[in-house]
Parts: structure tokens; C-alpha cells; sequence
């Protein structure tokens, strides 16, 4: 599934499923997925998840958002910030 859903995303990250007991879902979660999906793909991205979860009613899918991009923003950026004065010269 993360694969398929991944296709569709500029970016995408699995992180760690959530405990149930922070979740409050009654089965465990299996995926934690955050795809950043660019607004030109996002209708092939939801009927896709529709088809997904009409492909698998044994999973439970469900799709929240949009949210920050916080799961793809960088720690630490590939080199340093310029000034403005910096970019003058």
C-alpha cells in the first residue's frame, strides 16, 4: 500500500505505527504513512485510497489532512542560510 499510495506523492515517509492506546483505534495500526501529495495529483490520490480500501475491507484506511509538511522539513538544511548582505555581493 505505501508503495502504491507513495506513486502519487511528491514525498512520502513511513513513520513508526502509533501504540492503540494513543491511537484509540481497536486494531493495531500497521501504517503510518505522510505523503505529500501536490494539489494537481490529490483527486488521483484520494480515489486511490477509496480503491484501496474497497480492495481491502480487512484494513481499515483512513486519510486525514492536509496537514504542515512537518515529516518532510529538514533538520538540518544541506548548507547555510545566506544573509542579505551576503546575497548583495
Amino acid at each position: 500500500m505505501h508503495e502504491a499510495l507513495a506513486a502519487y506523492a511528491v514525498a512520502a515517509h513511513r513513520h513508526a505505527p502509533q501504540d492503540r492506546r494513543l491511537s484509540g483505534a481497536p486494531t493495531p495500526m500497521v501504517l503510518n504513512g505522510a505523503y505529500l501529495v501536490d494539489s494537481a495529483t490529490l483527486s488521483g490520490f484520494t480515489a486511490l485510497v477509496a480503491a484501496l480500501a474497497g480492495r481491502h475491507p480487512e484494513v481499515r484506511l483512513e486519510l486525514t489532512g492536509p496537514w504542515p509538511a512537518y515529516s518532510f522539513a529538514e533538520e538540518h538544511p544541506p548548507e547555510p542560510a545566506r544573509t542579505l548582505r551576503e546575497a548583495a555581493r
